[in-house]
Order: structure tokens, then C-alpha cells, then sequence
């Protein structure tokens, strides 16, 4: 919501005010609750779509959290399934090799080969995993942190205005007092 919407409002609500009915022997006054409720109800339609989002994203960071590690948990465990294909395949070539000495002898080194290659394999997914789980952690926390920042920054400019509103307010009604202050 830009400035001038947000003064428009408070223009209302002043109207409202200056409209509004005196209480008898009070300083008080009267004012129709559906028109200031109406008008609330246009601001809080028009806030910055920054907080909707900084709302949506909340929610969602869960469940992005969940998802990422479950697609770290399936990648490692098909890393392993694939490992242990790999090694039993290995050992039943092993096996069948048995029969001559040399021939053995090229099986083992050619399981160890695989086997190594397979843990190579699995030590290369799991940290792909882990890198791409870090990435996404790292663009959530990034949005998260400027949406945060965004809010704070329009939290403090709004504050910031009511502040200068109110005073003015103050100073209106010192004003209409005739300078005494009540």
C-alpha cells in the first residue's frame, strides 16, 4: 500500500472523527462503528502483497523442508540399492571366476574395482544430494530473510507514520482546546 492510499484512509477515519457526535459534558465523542470497521477492512485489503507472501512462505517452509530431505533420503538410499546391486553383481562374478587361480585372481581385482567405483558412486549422490538440499535450505533462508527484512522495513515506516499522526492529532485537538493541555 503506497503512501497516499494510507493517507487517504487516515482521511477518512479523520472525517469520521470530525463528523462524529459529542458526548454530553465529556470531551468524548461518538462515531459509527460500521464506517471505521468499512474502513479498516480497505486496509487490510490493500497491505503489501510482501506480507501475504512472507505468510505464504512461512507455511510452505515446512513442507519444502520435508520435500527436500526426502528427495536427499530417495537419492542416498538409490545410491546404496544401486551399490549393492553393483557389489552382489561383483561377487557373483567372483564366484563363477573361482575356478582358475589367475582367472580369480583378475575377479577379485575386478570386484574390488567395482566396488570401489560403487562407493565412489554413492559417496558422489549422497553429496550431490546434500549440496542440492543446501542450495534450496540457502534460497528459502535467502527469502526468508528479505521478506523479513521487507516487513520490518513497512512495519517501521508505518509505525513511523501513525506516530506523525497521532501527534498531529494531538496538536489539532491542543489547538481546538485553545492551547491547554487536558
Amino acid at each position: 500500500m503506497d503512501q497516499s492510499a494510507m493517507e487517504k484512509y487516515l482521511v477518512q477515519i479523520e472525517d469520521v472523527l470530525e463528523n462524529a457526535k459529542t458526548v454530553p459534558f465529556s470531551s468524548k465523542v461518538s462515531v459509527d462503528k460500521e464506517q471505521v470497521y468499512e474502513i479498516l477492512d480497505e486496509i487490510r485489503l490493500n497491505l503489501p502483497n510482501e506480507l501475504k507472501e512472507s505468510k505464504k512462505l512461512i507455511e510452505n517452509k515446512d513442507r519444502f523442508l520435508r520435500d527436500a530431505e526426502k528427495r536427499s533420503e530417495s537419492a542416498l538410499e538409490s545410491a546404496q540399492a544401486e551399490a549393492t546391486a553393483i557389489i552382489e553383481d561383483a561377487e557373483t562374478r567372483a564366484l563363477r571366476l573361482v575356478s582358475e587361480h589367475e582367472i580369480y585372481k583378475r575377479a577379485m581385482e575386478e570386484a574390488e574395482i567395482l566396488v570401489e567405483e560403487a562407493q565412489r558412486d554413492s559417496r558422489s549422490v549422497r553429496l550431490n544430494s546434500m549440496e542440492y538440499a543446501d542450495e534450496m535450505l540457502t534460497k528459502a533462508e535467502t527469502v526468508l530473510r528479505q521478506t523479513l527484512e521487507n516487513a520490518d522495513r513497512q512495519h517501521s515506516e508505518a509505525s513511523l507514520f501513525m506516530n506523525k499522526i497521532l501527534d498531529t492529532l494531538f496538536e489539532n485537538r491542543q489547538e481546538l482546546r485553545g492551547g491547554s493541555k487536558n
